[in-house]
């Protein structure tokens, strides 16, 4: 065969580099040859080495099949175009026997010996090499060795070499020298001498994608040396912080200077340590003001355990402003699963000091328990968070002038991505909220409505002591920077207050414009009620314009 190549090689040189080659392989009988186009070699070339290519291809191939004692008769150049190959192929091998002996247990297998198709060689060394490297031996070898051929059926011993079986030692992180060192201990301290495998690493690969304020430059990498096994990482810092928001200026009825808009700020890892920063506000210039700051600090003093605090105002017309404060403990599984124990105190003040049944100054507090996760899609850039789910609980009490009641509440808010194709996705939510008490005052009800909610309705027009929701989305991407989607909302309501059940619908369109200053959003949307029918005076368009930084 060696002598074969060298002539190719002398005939390429002396060939035209433009002219086109024709391969032909023939067998000894007819049988050889229907043999042979049924392995499907590549006929057409633009050059002998590619016919060089093929043969050497051809014979791993029938090696492959079990044809081992094959053999190249002649090869001939039919004319200046076309090379024909004689081979005589042999018997074909059907089987392979194969004695495992006490390699079966390290192998899981039952039996000492085996017999697979002998095709199936190559794939049956890969699995088992796959089992080896799942206990931690990524350096093993599996030979195959003693071999036979007897009665059509190739026998062999199987031998291994497991070199030392491999343990995770440390993470090294590379391109982004302040990488929160709490998480990178972390890191290290959950997987320190845990078994070394490929599925490991993918693990490593998949949390670090979830974290908003790093990208990854390529796949990790491995470096085994004779005391230790490290992976490196190649991280570079993004852009995970936002800004929305607009302020403007007006007067009011008594010609007073007043403040409306919104801002909407979200920070992340300014401190290169993972903490979180988010601050709400915004005012309609009408009948309310919402205030909402929020901060959370995970891997305290590099341990699984972090904190979240967050304080909000809501102000009502000249009717009530409710402060809450809330204070969390949790445990961090990962940076997006965590648990949280908290309380929470809230103080609402009845303005006008009415001091009603169904409206008056009340103090609350509430032991609460959240569980919250998050699944990241960063290659979509208009909605990079595929799954979110957050439970939250709490059970307390609230004390009015009048009475002290026992209290339990529960908040749900759970979403979901789902992938048609690239360019059709189906969103769904579910918002719902339940408070259980004998008795209510209005200005501790939920409050909702408005585009992160149920849409249609103006922000946090709608109150309930029960609420539940379906929020829905077609999405269609038009180009790789416009996104188009149809909204469909449903929502059923409680209001003991005012002996209030209903049922809510929110339609509309919206689209999406990705720039290089960031992501412009206009909605359209209609919202009715069981009783009322759908206005297009009802109609509310909604815009916003969110900037990465």
């Amino acid at each position: 065969m060696k002598k074969l190549y060298i002539l190719l090689f002398f005939i390429n040189t002396h060939l035209s580099n433009g002219q086109n080659f024709n391969l032909k392989i023939e067998g000894s009988t007819k049988n050889e040859t229907k043999t042979i186009d049924s392995i499907n070699y590549l006929k057409k070339h633009k050059d002998i080495s590619s016919i060089i290519s093929t043969i050497k291809e051809f014979d791993s191939t029938l090696t492959k099949f079990g044809y081992f004692e094959y053999f190249l008769v002649k090869q001939t150049k039919i004319n200046d175009s076309t090379f024909l190959f004689n081979y005589n192929i042999g018997e074909k091998t059907s089987f392979i026997n194969i004695y495992i002996g006490e390699n079966k247990t390290l192998l899981n297998l039952k039996k000492d010996t085996i017999s697979i198709p002998i095709q199936e060689t190559q794939s049956w060394i890969q699995h088992n090499l796959s089992t080896l490297e799942q206990k931690g031996f990524s350096l093993a070898k599996i030979q195959l060795t003693n071999q036979n051929i007897i009665n059509n059926h190739l026998t062999s011993d199987l031998i291994i070499k497991l070199n030392s079986k491999r343990t995770f030692d440390e993470l090294i992180i590379l391109g982004y020298n302040n990488f929160p060192k709490n998480i990178k201990t972390n890191f290290n301290k959950k997987l320190k001498n845990k078994t070394f495998n490929q599925d490991l690493v993918s693990t490593i690969y998949k949390d670090l994608n979830q974290f908003n304020f790093v990208n990854q430059k390529k796949y990790p990498e491995i470096l085994f040396t004779k005391d230790s096994t490290k992976i490196f990482t190649y991280l570079e810092k993004s852009k995970p912080n936002k800004f929305d928001g607009f302020i403007g200026f007006s007067n009011d009825k008594e010609n007073n200077l007043t403040f409306n808009g919104y801002l909407d700020l979200s920070l992340q890892n300014i401190l290169n340590s993972a903490e979180k920063f988010n601050l709400y506000w915004k005012n309609d210039g009408n009948n309310q003001t919402s205030f909402f700051l929020n901060t959370e600090i995970p891997y305290l003093f590099k341990t699984s355990f972090g904190i979240k605090a967050n304080l909000k105002i809501f102000k009502q017309d000249s009717l009530f402003q409710n402060t809450q404060s809330k204070l969390d403990l949790g445990y961090y599984f990962t940076l997006n699963k965590k648990i949280h124990l908290g309380i929470q105190n809230t103080t609402s003040v009845d303005i006008q000091n009415i001091n009603t049944n169904s409206l008056s100054n009340y103090k609350s507090k509430f032991y609460t328990l959240t569980f919250e996760y998050s699944k990241k899609n960063k290659e979509n850039f208009f909605y990079p968070e595929k799954t979110f789910f957050s439970l939250n609980t709490g059970i307390g009490n609230r004390k009015t002038n009048i009475k002290k009641e026992k209290q339990f509440f529960i908040q749900l808010e759970a979403s979901h991505i789902i992938n048609l194709n690239q360019k059709n996705t189906i969103f769904i939510k579910n918002q719902s909220f339940y408070l259980d008490s004998n008795q209510f005052v209005i200005n501790e009800l939920y409050r909702f409505g408005g585009i992160n909610s149920i849409r249609g309705f103006r922000e946090n027009s709608l109150q309930a002591n029960t609420f539940m929701s379906v929020i829905s989305e077609y999405r269609y991407l038009l180009s790789p920077t416009i996104h188009i989607h149809s909204i469909l909302d449903y929502g059923y309501i409680q209001d003991k207050t005012s002996k209030l059940e209903n049922q809510l619908l929110g339609i509309g369109i919206g689209f999406e414009i990705l720039t290089k200053n960031g992501l412009f959003h206009l909605i359209y949307s209609n919202g009715s009620t069981k009783n009322q029918a759908i206005k297009l005076s009802n109609s509310i368009i909604q815009i916003s314009f969110k900037t990465n930084f």
